[in-house]
This record gives C-alpha cells, sequence and structure tokens, in this order.
C-alpha cells in the first residue's frame, strides 16, 4: 500500500488541504479543507479498489475547486486590489492539491492498465 507512487501523491494532495484548512478564520473553509484531507487519507486505504480510488479523487478535485473559488472571492471579491495577509501559498494549495490528485489518478490508470493485462494473460 505504502510503496505506491499514488499513496505518496494522495498524502500530498492531503498535506496541501490541511495547509488550508490550519489556520483558516472561516470554519466553514476550514470544514471543506478538512472533508478533502478526510477524504484523501481514506482514499489510501482502499488501494485494492483502484476504481474507486479513482471516483473519489474526482470528487476530491470538485471539493478543491470549491475550495479555491471561495478562497478567491474571499479574498479578491471583496476588497479587490488588496494582498492577502496569511500570503499565497494557503490560496495556491487547493491548486496543487488538484495536480497532486491529478498524478495520482494518472498512476491509478497506469496500475489498472497493467492488472488488465495481466487478466489477459490469465484466460
Amino acid at each position: 500500500m505504502w510503496q505506491r507512487i499514488q499513496t505518496l501523491y494522495m498524502a500530498l494532495g492531503a498535506v496541501m488541504f490541511f495547509i488550508v484548512g490550519y489556520d483558516n478564520s472561516n470554519n466553514a473553509q476550514a470544514l471543506l479543507a478538512g472533508l478533502g484531507v478526510a477524504l484523501l487519507l481514506a482514499n489510501v486505504t482502499y488501494y485494492k479498489h483502484r476504481k474507486r480510488q479513482f471516483m473519489v479523487n474526482r470528487v476530491v478535485v470538485m471539493v478543491a475547486f470549491v475550495l479555491e473559488g471561495w478562497l478567491l472571492y474571499g479574498t479578491y471579491g471583496v476588497e479587490a486590489g488588496t494582498l492577502p495577509k496569511e500570503g499565497f501559498l494557503p490560496l495556491a494549495a487547493p491548486l496543487l492539491a488538484v495536480i497532486f490528485v491529478a498524478l495520482a489518478n494518472r498512476a491509478i490508470q497506469a496500475d489498472e492498465k497493467k492488472v488488465q493485462s495481466a487478466d489477459r494473460f490469465r484466460k
């Protein structure tokens, strides 16, 4: 389970969500970031169910885009022209999580292809 590259990618995605939710003053945004962390960490345990991992990762991407939109609206929508006081990493973290989840999905598809080719030889 831990030796698979998609596990590392999903763990890095969970860290990105954790960065957003750790010191967030908005409880709803922190809860949404916590949902992303929970989904990715639970998804690591689904190593025998690659199709389920792929679908859960799609849900995580949607959560990340909702969270990113919410963060950008809160930062730039209300007070246009002001710089965020917390820095740019919490703003970029959901997009980095999307990148890590996309890399994990790519690795999951590669594993699925290997399993299907091995099944072809067994028949």
